[in-house]
C-alpha cells in the first residue's frame, strides 16, 4: 500500500453537487488543503472561494468543462476552458460529446479534443469519455481519440451516471493509452483498497468526493 504522503496527490477532491453551498464548498477547500491533495474538482462560478481559501498551498484547482451532459458547443467549451484558467484553475477535465462518439463522429471528437488542448495553454487537460454509456469498442475508440487530440490523460467518468470506474474498464484504457497518455479513475471510489487496486493497474488520477475517507492512519 502507498503512503498517505503517496496517495494524496493522486487524488482530485470533487464536490460538483450542484446543490452544494459556499460553506460545503469552503469545507471541501479547507479539507483538501489540510490533507494536501493534488487538485479539487469544483464548479467553476466557485474559483474566486478556492483562491482564497487555497492561496499559498499547493493544491490547484481542477476545473470541469463540458458537465454534466458533455453536449454543449465546442465554442462553448473552449470559452470555459480559457474562462477557467484565467479564473485559476490549474488542470481541466472536459467531457465529450457522448453522442458523437457513439454516432461514430470521430473526426469532430478529435478536434474538439485538440481545441480543448490548444485553449488550455500548456495546461494539464484530461478527457472524460463517460464509460458506463459505451461499449467496449467504443471505450477504445475514445481512448484513441485522446491520444489523436493530444490531451494528458483520459478520464473514466464524471460521477454524474449510474457507474464509475472498474478495474475492466481500467485495463481496458491502460491497453490502448500506451505511455503516451495517463488514466484517471474516476466515480464509485469509496475504499482504499479499490482505489489501490485501480492505482495498481496502472491509472495515475484518482477523482473522488470523500478522498479523507480512503485515508488510512
Amino acid at each position: 500500500m502507498r503512503t498517505n504522503e503517496e496517495f494524496v496527490k493522486t487524488i482530485d477532491a470533487t464536490l460538483l453537487l450542484p446543490n452544494a453551498t459556499e460553506s460545503d464548498i469552503r469545507q471541501h477547500l479547507l479539507t483538501a488543503r489540510k490533507y494536501g491533495f493534488k487538485t479539487v474538482a469544483i464548479g467553476c462560478a466557485w474559483f474566486p472561494v478556492a483562491c482564497e481559501v487555497l492561496a499559498d498551498s499547493e493544491v490547484g484547482i481542477d476545473a470541469p468543462i463540458g458537465f454534466p451532459s458533455g453536449y454543449t458547443t465546442t465554442e462553448c467549451k473552449v470559452f470555459e476552458t480559457i474562462d477557467a484558467f484565467a479564473k485559476g484553475a490549474a488542470e481541466a477535465d472536459m467531457l465529450i460529446n457522448i453522442g458523437w462518439l457513439r454516432s461514430g463522429r470521430y473526426d469532430d471528437i478529435a478536434e474538439e479534443i485538440r481545441r480543448f488542448v490548444a485553449a488550455a495553454g500548456g495546461r494539464v487537460t484530461k478527457v472524460i469519455l463517460e464509460t458506463s454509456y459505451l461499449s467496449d469498442e467504443e471505450k477504445i475508440q475514445g481512448v484513441r481519440l485522446v491520444k489523436r487530440g493530444g490531451a494528458d490523460f483520459v478520464k473514466t467518468s464524471t460521477g454524474f451516471t449510474s457507474s464509475g470506474a472498474t478495474e475492466s474498464d481500467i485495463r481496458l484504457m491502460m491497453r490502448e493509452a500506451g505511455d503516451s497518455l495517463q488514466v484517471k479513475a474516476s466515480g464509485g471510489i469509496r475504499n482504499r483498497e479499490f482505489a489501490e487496486k485501480l492505482l495498481d493497474l496502472g491509472a495515475t488520477r484518482l477523482g473522488a468526493s470523500h478522498p479523507e475517507r480512503l485515508l488510512s492512519f
